[in-house]
């Protein structure tokens, strides 16, 4: 009896070891959700111009806008060197003046995305350095102007992996740009900047070597 139950147990250990290398050995790619926070940094220069025009009546400080925030979602594909995405970014430039009175405006820009990075893979294959860019078409707005164009990414970054948990700090430079052409001139919404971020995500660990 104890000798069945111990041929049992081992057969039971090969069967299981066997199905967890098989498994490991053909994660190579993966589809999953990603999603990403940011923080960015930009001078709008004619939206600037306007809030000024605009408090020029008023005793106010801190007039300029010069950061947004960023959130954003989609999806990944993931090869071991390699990955595709495609995502929808929210971004909004906030301005809150102070002074005799208290003003608020907003700058907003929605904007479908694809990118790719490529990475290179530390000695374990674990974590990695990866560089990418991507290309987007923003729909952007400011008061009564909106305008829409499209725009590229590139950022750089490092990728590191913690069991099925993904986190990817990245320094990025964006080019978005776009004129709202008006019958007295023309009024340009402008995102042009640098961003830092965070984009993570949940999906079975691949190596990248």
């Amino acid at each position: 009896m104890k000798r069945v139950l111990f041929i049992s147990f081992a057969l039971l250990l090969v069967v299981t070891f066997s199905s967890t290398a098989q498994e490991s050995a053909s994660k190579t790619s993966a589809l999953y959700p990603s999603f990403g926070i940011g923080i960015g940094f930009f001078y709008p220069s004619d939206v600037n111009d306007y809030i000024d025009a605009d408090l020029s009546s008023y005793v106010t400080v801190n007039e300029d806008m010069y950061m947004y925030l960023e959130v954003k979602g989609g999806l990944t594909y993931r090869l071991k060197k390699v990955d595709f995405s495609g995502m929808l970014e929210f971004d909004v430039g906030p301005k809150v003046t102070t002074g005799d009175e208290t003003f608020t405006y907003f700058f907003t820009r929605v904007a479908p995305e694809i990118g790719a990075n490529f990475y290179i893979s530390n000695r374990t294959g674990k974590n990695a350095f990866f560089i990418g860019g991507a290309v987007s078409y923003a729909f952007m707005k400011f008061e009564e102007f909106s305008a829409s164009a499209p725009g590229f990414k590139a950022q750089v970054g490092y990728s590191m992996q913690f069991g099925k948990f993904n986190m990817q700090p990245y320094v990025a430079f964006r080019y978005n740009k776009a004129t709202d052409d008006l019958d007295f001139g023309s009024f340009d919404l402008d995102y042009t900047g640098g961003q830092i971020g965070l984009i993570f995500s949940f999906h079975p660990g691949i190596l990248y070597k």
